[in-house]
């Protein structure tokens, strides 16, 4: 039995062990593909049951999100402001998302306003993927920042959120500018960030 057959019947234990627990919408489904099976197998260590749990709790967070009713015209002024975009794609054709953040938007927004608008984002580039790309770059333009620890507040709840539910997407992420300490807090909490890509 070949690598490919090896990992096409483990990506069919991972689907049938999931709509046994509960049927799949047909929305479910169609994100449950093969090649979104195979990054959380990847990403849980090719451990079936792990993954099987990884992707029920990313199932069950999209529809708490509504990621099929997330419309631009929800963020238009952070869209206005140039907040989150996907600035084209690089070299290797891996979509670009830029994120311009300030440091006063927590002040002002909820946490799932900004969850929701970082996830449109990710969609949005996922959309923009031609058909042999799976990664992407993130560029976190953090000048807006004068506080390290409330810069890296923000970064890690991201790269949670990416590393969570986007798992092997995340091709590189890179801080530009950052606030002064930033670098030393990223030495400290660098152990603990469960990311397969180093940032």
């Amino acid at each position: 039995m070949g690598k490919n057959d090896h990992r096409d019947e483990r990506v069919q234990a991972v689907l049938r062990l999931l709509s046994k627990q509960a049927p799949l919408t047909t929305k479910q489904e169609k994100f449950c593909n093969t090649a979104c099976v195979e990054r959380f197998l990847k990403a849980k260590g090719e451990n079936v049951k792990k993954a099987v749990k990884s992707l029920r709790a990313c199932l069950s967070w999209r529809d708490s999100i509504g990621i099929d009713h997330l419309i631009a015209d929800e963020f238009s002024a952070e869209l206005a402001d140039g907040v989150a975009y996907v600035a084209g794609h690089d070299e290797e054709l891996r979509p670009v998302l830029i994120f311009r953040i300030k440091q006063d938007y927590p002040k002002f927004h909820s946490q799932k306003l900004f969850i929701r608008l970082l996830v449109f984002t990710l969609e949005v580039a996922i959309g923009t993927m031609p058909k042999n790309t799976n990664q992407m770059i993130i560029l976190f333009d953090a000048s807006f920042f004068r506080s390290a620890s409330a810069f890296m507040n923000l970064f890690l709840a991201m790269l949670k959120i990416v590393a969570d539910f986007y798992p092997g997407l995340l091709h590189s992420a890179f801080v530009i500018d950052p606030p002064s300490l930033f670098s030393y807090l990223w030495k400290g909490v660098r152990p603990f960030v469960e990311l397969s890509t180093v940032t």
